[in-house]
């Protein structure tokens, strides 16, 4: 069979492959944010659109003292996510790569993707049943008698936001980790050792130098999805507000498209910043290079 090389693709050809990527690319992303930019230049009045371009919708994101707190919080929110799921994520993959084998850690990974199967709201409403007052975990410590009344602050508060998190992006973040820790040369961690390197050192002069590449790509999906997720804000927070439930307000209440479409747009650019900004840091290319 005769090899195919790069310089065996013709111009041609190199088109056709990549039509189809472009054609999607173009259709479900590009064009989507034309009309999505140009919402975000047209005038609102009572509930209604008009085609007259202004620049009122950015005023407003960049002027509103209350758009700034939302930006503000949805931002340390998944800072804060980012963190959280980077500590449960990094000893999950720590020891699915040097405590189980290769077929097993990856078993082992593929079962935290189940709950995937279901719908992402349907697992966020899933903790209410089993936070609430009437609740699993309140009726079992009932029964055994730890407390007299339920506890009230396991729902619709912080720690039912971190649990709502943590069970959408804790896979996020742990795959690509074990995948950069798959990388690995023992070899490395051999010689730490006989040059009296103990764990501690070792971890820290090795093994968290060559995983940086899956942390920041975990830390990429993991703050991009955080930010931008409705259904833990809308329904597990008790009542907290971030940019995408302020986006929903914008257009459920007052169906304010151009000010939703002002707030899409510059979410969009600050994650883009932010990414730019990760990737600097990083080369997430020696991943893939292996």
């Amino acid at each position: 069979m005769r090899k195919i090389s790069r310089d065996s693709i013709s111009l041609h050809e190199s088109y056709l492959l990549a039509g189809p990527s472009l054609l999607w690319f173009g259709l479900f992303l590009l064009i989507p944010l034309g009309v999505i930019s140009y919402y975000s230049f047209l005038t609102y009045s009572s509930f209604s659109v008009q085609h007259t371009l202004t620049l009122e919708p950015w005023i407003n994101v960049v002027t509103s003292a209350t758009i700034r707190e939302v930006f503000l919080e949805t931002l340390l929110t998944g800072a804060a996510v980012t963190l959280l799921t980077l500590v449960f994520g990094y000893p999950l993959a720590y020891y699915l790569r040097f405590y189980t084998s290769q077929n097993g850690g990856i078993i082992l990974l593929l079962f935290l993707i189940i709950p995937f199967w279901t719908s992402g709201i349907i697992r966020t409403l899933g903790w209410i049943p089993v936070l609430g007052k009437e609740g699993v975990i309140n009726q079992v410590l009932l029964l055994v008698g730890v407390i007299d009344q339920p506890l009230s602050w396991l729902l619709f508060s912080p720690v039912s936001q971190v649990l709502g998190y943590l069970q959408n992006y804790v896979v996020f973040m742990a795959a690509p980790i074990y995948i950069a820790l798959t990388q690995v040369d023992e070899g490395l961690l051999d010689a730490s050792e006989t040059l009296r390197g103990g764990p501690v050192a070792t971890f820290r002069s090795v093994t968290w130098p060559l995983s940086l590449p899956g942390v920041v790509i975990g830390s990429i999906f993991v703050f991009v999805l955080s930010i931008g997720n409705f259904a833990v804000p809308q329904f597990l927070s008790g009542g907290s507000s971030t940019i995408s439930t302020l986006i929903y307000t914008t257009v459920n209440q007052g169906l304010d498209y151009p000010a939703a479409a002002a707030l899409s747009l510059t979410l969009l650019i600050v994650i883009f910043g932010i990414v730019y900004l990760s990737l600097r840091r990083v080369d997430i290319t020696e991943l893939a290079r292996g």
